[in-house]
């Protein structure tokens, strides 16, 4: 008989070792900030245990506090899901996730994962949200950029420069919305999925820092302390990356950043983020409609659902969006999949609903090293 239940501490070394044999990998150095060895996230796996002791199957949820403007959301990340081969076609990855999906319902608003679209959708999650993505060539630097002065930036390790990671902190901290990290961990944040972490400097100053893969060619995160360093950062760093072409990627919300890059680059594209699964739908469209309010703009309207069962009102005008956990007579009746489509999804825009132009898909983002 399988035993599902919490890992223990002392199995720290069996659930690494089964994610390593799944996905042949090595989540130490994947995934340092869950699996480092001065960290114990025992906590946060569910394992199936056989009558041996053996681990057969693991889901983990890495619990995440996000600020957007004066909104607090609850997160759980979920990841590290994994199968011994020999037990794959039993039923443990839907145990594991049915298990976790019920406690995390009295604890999290919405969990977030990123994977195999139909596998999760099992699940009730829905691939959304929005995640702009630049590609920038020498010739659109040589042309595009000609008139920016670069000079005086240059890039070295984040970390090993005094106050990196106060600096760090405090730049992610300064966004319109974010994940919050935790101080101590920064490094072993930053190098989440084998990416690298490199200071911006303008004539010897921090001025930002740029989160890139192990080929250089690859931008998944850029903050800098000023609109007006973007270009010259870019353009600074073809030259220092040697790298003929390179990828940004951006939050719709990050509007300076948008600017700049849909100015010069050679195309972009608009892509999914994450799937993710709404455990209050209330607490999600108030947060990131507001922050789309803010940010991109949205029109006045009004809109109202029951979705998955729970009641929602949400009106905007020229002083913001107010949210109301109940529903008009006439509201829309909308399952998990159809309101996390409508909220969430590129393809709103076609779903027979009474709702204002331009609402949805609402802006949720995760950056790549605050993912699992």
């Amino acid at each position: 008989m399988v035993n599902y239940r919490t890992a223990a501490p002392h199995e720290r070394e069996a659930y690494i070792d089964l994610a390593n044999y799944a996905f042949r990998l090595d989540f130490e150095t994947l995934m340092p900030k869950a699996y480092d060895k001065s960290i114990d996230t025992s906590a946060l796996h569910k394992v199936a245990v056989d009558e041996q002791g053996r681990l057969r199957a693991q889901v983990a949820v890495f619990p995440e506090m996000l600020r957007i403007g004066d909104h607090t959301l609850r997160a759980g990340y979920l990841g590290t899901v994994s199968v011994h081969p020999r037990a794959r076609g039993e039923g443990h990855m839907k145990a594991l996730m049915n298990l976790w999906l019920e406690e995390l319902r009295v604890t999290c608003d919405m969990v977030v994962l990123y994977g195999q679209r139909q596998r999760y959708e099992y699940f009730g999650f829905t691939l959304g949200g929005v995640k702009l993505t630049y590609t920038v060539a020498e010739a659109n630097v040589r042309h595009g950029l000609r008139q920016v002065d670069a000079a005086g930036i240059t890039f070295s390790p984040l970390f090993e420069m005094e106050g990196g990671a106060e600096f760090a902190h405090s730049m992610n901290n300064s966004r319109l919305a974010y994940v919050e990290r935790k101080p101590e961990q920064l490094p072993l944040i930053f190098s989440s999925l084998h990416q690298k972490a490199l200071g911006v400097l303008d004539q010897g100053k921090l001025i930002g820092y740029l989160v890139v893969n192990e080929a250089d060619n690859d931008i998944a995160e850029i903050a800098l302390e000023t609109a007006d360093g973007i270009l010259r950062t870019i353009k600074a760093y073809m030259a220092y990356s040697s790298a003929g072409q390179i990828t940004l990627h951006a939050p719709e919300y990050d509007i300076p950043l948008n600017k700049a890059l849909g100015g010069i680059a050679e195309d972009f594209v608009i892509e999914n983020s994450d799937m993710y699964h709404i455990l209050d739908f209330a607490n999600v469209l108030k947060a990131y409609l507001t922050l789309k309010f803010k940010t991109t703009g949205i029109v006045p309207g009004e809109f109202s659902a029951v979705m998955d069962g729970q009641p929602v009102t949400a009106r905007v005008d020229e002083e913001g969006v107010s949210i109301e956990r109940s529903a008009m007579p006439d509201a829309v009746v909308l399952n998990r999949q159809q309101a996390q489509a409508l909220l969430l999804t590129q393809h709103s825009r076609y779903m027979a609903v009474p709702a204002p132009a331009g609402w949805f898909p609402l802006p949720l983002f995760w950056y790549k090293i605050d993912k699992y």
